[in-house]
């Protein structure tokens, strides 16, 4: 599988008479995509805005964010299951808007109100501190601002927001069709020389099966119980990895984090060169039993030993305890057959950097690396400018949690309340100090 993913860098965003893309510009015309989004007649309104970098705006009630794609050649469509039939995608040609992303803003009658299958959202502010806490306070963010007519069932809002966020994102890209790139990256897993050492990537994709979406679907359907499954690195490329749009916090990574993965970029581009990437072993994790995690660690342990891996790369997706468990027994057990690993994670210490830094260990787990503490307490001081609400409006992020009032000075005990404010990839530059 060759994927030719071309690059078209946006330098600035305006509203203007047509949607359109020219030299960087990226021009929308705002009746022409809010039309196409209010076809869905379970959305009750909608607006578009533009929040760009250094700006004094904070965004709220983040649900998902994608960036623009569009296949424009080879088979299936861009997020496959969702805008089009199931077909493998990860070849031929995708175009991509760089630097820009389509920001899902929206509000809705929760019909689960407590617990792990409610929804939660996220912030993002364009300058300031907390605008180094995310990638989104880097890019230009074409914010979609919705409110959902009420009645709608939990799977319904997350199919409701999912849909004119994607649809939005595809029309965009579409702009870019009949164009030349600025640039064209080759991503492909070709025969390299025998002597690399043969690395997979253990994708551990956190999830639960009794609530309305359990966190990740491939392909469009939701990973509940399952084995774990070889997945080609393209196929992330063109949105075969998506999340639950009801969701737009830090917990979780978006639908953005899957397009733009860091560890799956950084083992293409060193393909043939420095190692041989095997392909990604996608591992549901967040087994409610002992039995299941040592079923899951044993399955994916051995589906890397057929692979005949040398070493395998693990990262996991949520501050969940329980999917720590599952994702500590891989590694002991890719270890018991011969599989060095490494484990990439957050840490969850005191809000200081003191304390436990896991829950759990193995004596195995000899090789980690640390992608910062999700339990830093950020202050953000006060934005001229509100994206998501009404003024003088106060939102909550998650079930049970404070109102806050997005106009002022913010303090948040953790990350998690930014959208992508935990980097479980490694796409971020955390860095501690020691004393």
């Amino acid at each position: 599988m060759r994927l030719e993913l071309a690059s078209f860098p946006v330098a600035d965003v305006r509203l203007g008479k047509e949607t359109s893309f020219k030299n960087g510009l990226l021009e929308i015309n705002k009746e022409e995509l809010l039309a196409l989004v209010l076809d869905e007649k379970r959305i009750a309104s909608a607006d578009l805005a533009v929040a760009c970098p250094g700006e004094q705006t904070r965004i709220v009630n983040i649900r998902d964010v994608a960036e623009p794609r569009t296949k424009t050649l080879g088979p299936g469509c861009i997020f496959p299951g969702i805008l089009g039939p199931i077909e493998t995608v990860g070849e031929g040609r995708t175009h991509r808007l760089s630097g820009v992303t389509v920001m899902h803003s929206a509000e809705y009658e929760p019909e689960v109100t407590a617990g792990t299958g409610a929804g939660n959202s996220g912030l993002v502010d364009m300058s300031g501190p907390g605008a180094a806490l995310t990638p989104f306070g880097s890019t230009i963010n074409i914010v979609l601002t919705t409110k959902l007519v009420g009645g709608l069932t939990e799977l319904e809002a997350h199919n409701v927001i999912q849909l004119a966020e994607f649809r939005l994102a595809q029309r965009l890209a579409e702009t870019t069709r009949d164009m030349a790139p600025e640039n064209v990256e080759v991503l492909e897993l070709f025969e390299v020389d025998a002597s690399l050492p043969r690395i997979v990537y253990i994708l551990g994709c956190y999830s639960e099966w009794h609530i309305p979406h359990p966190s990740v679907a491939y392909y469009g359907y939701p990973i509940r119980e399952s084995l774990p499954t070889l997945v080609h690195p393209n196929e992330l490329m063109d949105g075969a990895l998506t999340t639950d749009a009801r969701k737009g916090d830090g917990s979780r990574p978006t639908t953005w984090q899957w397009m733009n993965h860091a560890v799956v970029l950084g083992l293409l581009r060193e393909h043939g060169k420095r190692l041989n990437f095997l392909g990604i072993i996608l591992q549901r994790t967040r087994f409610e039993t002992e039995f299941g995690k040592q079923m899951t660690a044993a399955s994916t342990s051995q589906m890397a030993r057929l692979l005949r891996a040398n070493g395998a790369i693990i990262t996991r997706m949520s501050p969940s305890g329980n999917n720590l468990m599952d994702i500590m027994l891989t590694v002991q057990s890719c270890e018991q057959k011969g599989v060095n690993t490494v484990f990439l994670t957050p840490e969850v210490c005191d809000s200081d950097g003191t304390g436990l830094p896991l829950q759990f260990y193995v004596p195995e787990a000899s090789a980690m690396v640390s992608a910062s503490n999700l339990n830093a307490e950020v202050r953000l001081p006060a934005m001229m400018n509100v994206i998501g609400c009404e003024e003088g409006q106060f939102v909550i992020s998650r079930p049970g949690a404070k109102p806050i009032s997005p106009w002022s000075e913010i303090t948040l005990e953790r990350r998690t309340n930014i959208a992508d404010g935990i980097d479980w990839f490694g796409c971020m530059q955390f860095a501690c100090v020691g004393h």
